[in-house]
């Protein structure tokens, strides 16, 4: 009797440990059945691309709305775009002020955003360029009174663009597949040497080897992105300074929060062309041609700047003339509801004055920089110095601006 309980324990255990075996070789099996599709390495290649292209910009502009109110650092603002949403922040007395602007590309978030950079890659020229449109608003207290602005622009002209160069992804596509080709024929053979051993010893050491090639494919795609990394910042490196084009139009308004209104005044509307065009590796030479409508006044802007440095930080100047109609020393017009509370600070406040006999001259010399804390903040900083048309210095005042895409 003894003896039968000892067999039946020993059979017991002998199933147990067969069923085991069983369990331990379907895991195995799972574990190396995942198998890669012959154009794996092109959308391995495609979706690394997507990934850090779709970050890449050869700079962050000021938004618009803040263009258009000038408050920000460089009066002749540099043209750009930027797929995502975007907001500016003012400083002010070394603080950041409640001023801000949000910025958006709708037509890019509608129809390209999410359907992967490949819609955007195979889409017209058209549409490309209807992708930059950028409408944005913002709010900014300058010379004591509230302005409220709404703008448009878009990108007209891109010598390089990052999102849509397909010559980085073909090079990265080929690459990608003669690095892996002979490590998946490998891995092909072996996967037809498991199918057909019978030994079980075998079949662990050609698993082995399963894992042993597989770590090497992992290894490489490891390796392939960090050399996608260095490929994107030498390619941004290297054409920072590409030629642009921007064309923009927008809308000023003032406000007076009150008890139960917000008193909104129709101040005026600006609109302004600018572009730039390298110099070397590490010069941009930058202009913009600017009209503001102010009530029955036209004010003109005239600038140009030169910015050296590279696709991280960089340093300019400008020299920026205007032909101003709305001359604040012949007082304010009767339709300006909150002159009352006008001190000049910036000094290109949106406030109706009444036209003067003839334009009155001056001009702007503009110096700072722009650093990038990172990939998606940049802070930007100026020093503007008032001259009259006599270029006697008048004012002194200090700028400055942090950019922040929302990502």
């Amino acid at each position: 009797m003894k003896n039968q309980i000892l067999q039946c324990t020993f059979s017991l255990l002998l199933v147990f440990i067969a069923f085991s075996l069983m369990a331990q070789d379907d895991g195995y099996e799972d574990y190396y059945e995942d198998d890669y599709s012959g154009e794996e390495y092109y959308d391995d290649a495609t979706d690394l691309t997507d990934d850090i292209f779709r970050k890449s910009e050869f700079t962050i502009p000021s938004s618009p709305a803040f263009s258009l109110l000038g408050v920000t650092p460089e009066m002749v603002t540099r043209p750009g775009s930027v797929q995502d949403f975007k907001v500016d922040w003012r400083i002010k007395n070394y603080n950041l002020a409640p001023d801000l602007a949000l910025e958006a590309q709708p037509m890019w978030a509608l129809y390209y955003d999410r359907k992967g950079l490949d819609a955007y890659r195979r889409a017209s020229p058209f549409m490309k360029t209807l992708s930059t449109l950028s409408l944005s608003f913002g709010t900014g207290k300058m010379d004591g009174l509230n302005h409220f602005a709404y703008a448009a622009k878009m990108t007209l002209y891109r010598e390089k663009d990052p999102v849509s160069d397909p010559q980085i992804l073909r090079e990265m596509a080929v690459e990608l597949a003669e690095l892996e080709e002979p490590l998946r024929l490998s891995l092909e053979r072996l996967k037809t040497e498991l199918d057909t051993a019978s030994n079980r010893e075998t079949r662990l050491l050609i698993r082995e080897e399963i894992f042993d090639t597989k770590t090497q494919l992992n290894d490489i795609r490891r390796v392939q992105k960090q050399k996608l990394i260095d490929m994107q910042t030498t390619y941004m490196h290297d054409n920072w300074n590409s030629s642009s084009v921007d064309v923009a139009i927008g809308k000023v308004m003032t406000f007076n929060n009150g008890l139960d209104t917000l008193n909104l005044h129709s101040a005026g509307m600006g609109f302004w062309v600018n572009g730039a065009t390298g110099i070397g590796r590490n010069g941009l030479l930058t202009g913009i041609v600017k009209m503001r409508k102010i009530g029955e006044n036209s004010d003109w802007l005239i600038g140009s700047s030169f910015r050296f440095g590279g696709y991280r930080f960089s340093f300019y100047g400008e020299m920026i003339f205007e032909s101003i109609q709305n001359w604040r020393e012949n007082g304010f017009s009767e339709d300006e509801l909150f002159a009352d509370k006008y001190v000049e600070d910036l000094g290109n406040s949106w406030a109706i004055f009444e036209e003067g006999p003839e334009a009155f001259n001056r001009w702007t010399m503009t110096y700072g920089g722009d650093f990038r804390l990172s990939n998606g903040i940049i802070l930007n900083f100026s020093l503007r110095t008032k001259l009259d048309n006599s270029f006697k210095f008048k004012r002194l005042i200090p700028v400055a601006n942090v950019t922040c895409l929302m990502r």
